[in-house]
């Protein structure tokens, strides 16, 4: 039998096969060069380069499944004409084609969309987390009606309202000492602080420096009240008249057992604030006489393991799987603590199974709460302000509702809408913030900052090292001392030339002891290696030993990497830490450079400086080199009453 291929004629016999044939290995070569310019990974690449490869050697002639196709439709039924087999031909050629181009758009279209528009979101450190998830949820809610190509591309960075309350009165413009875009991040296109009261500090130095307000619009999109939560915390509201100061105070006076309270610091957190304006006031709602502030603030000082903010202060419990005997936190982190989600601190960016068997918290309809606005700018371009409408919108919308609940928040209230007159919040936040400074203990802080050799690496420039932005950081911590306050400076290693690591003695904050301090440190040239764990033996000891009376004593280290000595090892540090500790004396790291707060090279685990910190019931900071001098002044503005 003849071949099917074979039409016993040569030249225009074959000559529709080859046509066809053809017509199929250019739209497969079409298909795969539209392929290789959309493609943006290795396996696509490939699948590009073996279809052309294939059409390449099929147009060469080497076509049997085409020409296989081809022959069935030659061996069809009498009837057709040629020109009608032709077409049958190239429709199944092309039905073919179809197919591999579909498969190929439908593989590469999550990676072929087009550019999303960047949406740069100022979020505050306690809410970061948070404000990350919704962002993502609200780009994939974008993506959904957009043939699964999202709109907007978020990026979330955090900063405390301290350190851009200045910067978002002057439109992101430099100043003196600031300069946003390297210090910061972008300017924002809209930003989700925890209250009004931020946004108020914005509006206040905007007003004082007779600039142009920078704020468009502000928005609530949620509410989060402070609630009281904890092991020890087992009552119950029965009505409107159970106030949040009044359950609080029934805590704070009892004699026994002992009472213990955790809060976040109200100098560095929105969350602490609010919740010192409940423990410093009475039972009536009025605020606590200036010594029983005192005993309050102490309470909450020394129950408070570590961290600053609400964020960091909840993470130190979840990580030993602890709960606090009793805390004042928004229904927001301790919604979050209970359900083990990540609450983004240092050690807290992943999940962490909650402890069991947790009461609830008492909330109460008159507490203060956190608003959560939503602040677009007025530099913000058109093309920006509709993603940002479209954003807010959607927050407002019923398709966020669930999103926010399961993330703590509760519905806008209507009297928590307003910058000015707004119920959520402390009638006098000032005065409670005065009431909070007054009751503060004087501080007995010695700081030891390392000046080993890798101090001397540049940043930035080559005249600024690590150790002379350290020095400038040491200079503006300064400006928190009060006269009050006592203070003193070590170096580790010994300094040549001289016979300990003191360069000045702990003494009080005069104006000629803090020209001796800025003085020492400028004798001193980085050398050596780092015994950080000698050095923090030995500095709270020196404190221990000392007569601190009713102050806050504590050890600062500033160091930018591991301990090189070989004794003590860690273990024994972190007992000699924990005995040091009996003796109210407190760790606090700033780690920048190499060092690190938390897991080293990927190690499962708390790393050293956390467990020591930790061990020392106070806090290890991540600080980059340009962030050392904000890091420390707001850490010694906890730790000095400034009085």
């Amino acid at each position: 039998m003849p071949d099917p291929e074979d039409t016993g004629q040569s030249g225009n016999g074959r000559r529709p096969h080859h046509v066809v044939t053809a017509l199929v290995a250019l739209a497969l070569a079409g298909v795969a060069q539209f392929a290789l310019e959309r493609a943006n990974n290795t396996l696509l690449l490939g699948i590009s380069a073996t279809v052309i490869a294939g059409a390449s050697i099929w147009t060469l002639g080497y076509h049997q499944s085409v020409a296989w196709m081809l022959g069935k439709v030659y061996s069809l039924p009498g009837g057709m004409t040629p020109r009608s087999r032709i077409v049958v031909a190239a429709a199944m050629g092309m039905v073919l084609v179809v197919g591999a181009a579909v498969a190929m758009v439908r593989y590469t279209r999550d990676d072929n969309c087009p550019q999303a528009l960047e949406l740069r979101i100022l979020a505050s450190p306690e809410g970061a987390q948070l404000t990350r998830e919704v962002a993502r949820a609200y780009a994939r809610a974008t993506a959904a009606d957009n043939d699964g190509c999202p709109a907007v591309y978020p990026y979330v960075y955090a900063a405390t309202t301290s350190a851009v309350s200045g910067a978002l009165a002057r439109q992101w413009a430099d100043a003196r000492k600031e300069r946003p875009l390297e210090q910061l991040g972008p300017r924002p296109d809209v930003w989700l602080p925890d209250s009004m009261l931020d946004v108020r500090q914005v509006q206040d130095i905007a007003v004082k420096g007779t600039l142009p307000s920078p704020l468009e619009r502000v928005t609530s999109i949620g509410s989060s009240p402070i609630v009281l939560a904890g092991t020890d915390v087992t009552a119950v509201p029965e009505s409107d008249a159970d106030t949040l100061p009044k359950m609080v105070s029934a805590l704070l006076d009892r004699r026994r057992p002992a009472p213990a309270l955790s809060a976040a610091d109200p100098q560095s957190s929105t969350a602490g604030l609010l919740a010192a304006d409940v423990y410093l006031r009475d039972a009536a709602g009025e605020m606590v006489e200036p010594e029983v502030a005192h005993k309050r603030a102490r309470i909450v000082f020394n129950s408070t393991s570590a961290g600053i903010n609400e964020v960091s202060l909840l993470c130190a419990y979840l990580r030993e799987g602890k709960v606090p005997a009793a805390v004042l936190t928004s229904q927001r982190t301790w919604q979050r603590f209970v359900e083990g989600k990540a609450l983004g601190g240092a050690g807290c960016t992943a999940p962490i199974p909650p402890p069991r068997d947790l009461p609830e918290p008492v909330v109460v309809k008159s507490a203060p709460a956190l608003d959560h606005p939503l602040v677009q700018f007025t530099w913000t371009s058109a093309r920006h302000r509709r993603a940002v409408d479209r954003f807010r919108e959607w927050l407002r919308s019923a398709d966020a509702d669930s999103f926010l609940h399961e993330s703590g928040l509760d519905e806008p209230h209507p009297a928590c809408s307003e910058l000015d007159r707004n119920a959520c919040l402390p009638q006098e936040p000032r005065k409670t913030m005065t009431v909070y400074e007054q009751a503060k203990r004087p501080g007995r802080v010695l700081l030891a900052v390392d000046t080993s050799g890798s101090m001397a690496e540049p940043t930035g420039t080559a005249r600024t090292t690590r150790f002379t932005v350290a020095a400038q950081g040491v200079g503006e911590a300064l400006g928190q001392l009060g006269a009050n306050d006592e203070f003193g400076l070590w170096a580790f290693p010994v300094p040549r030339g001289r016979p300990s690591n003191e360069l000045v003695g702990v003494a009080a904050g005069s104006p000629q002891h803090r020209r001796a301090v800025v003085d020492a440190l400028g004798t001193v040239e980085p050398d050596g290696g780092t015994p950080l764990y000698a050095t923090i033996v030995a500095g709270m000891s020196k404190l221990a030993t000392g007569t601190g009376g009713d102050r806050i004593r504590a050890l600062v280290v500033l160091t930018d990497g591991e301990n090189s000595g070989t004794r003590p090892g860690l273990r024994q540090t972190l007992a000699e830490v924990r005995r040091l500790t009996r003796a109210d004396v407190r760790l606090y790291v700033i780690a920048t450079g190499e060092a690190r707060c938390d897991d080293v090279d990927g190690r499962t685990g708390p790393g050293p400086l956390y467990q020591l910190t930790r061990a020392g019931r106070g806090a290890c900071l991540t600080a980059g080199p340009e962030e050392i001098p904000e890091t420390m002044a707001e850490l010694f503005e906890t730790l000095w009453s400034g009085i």
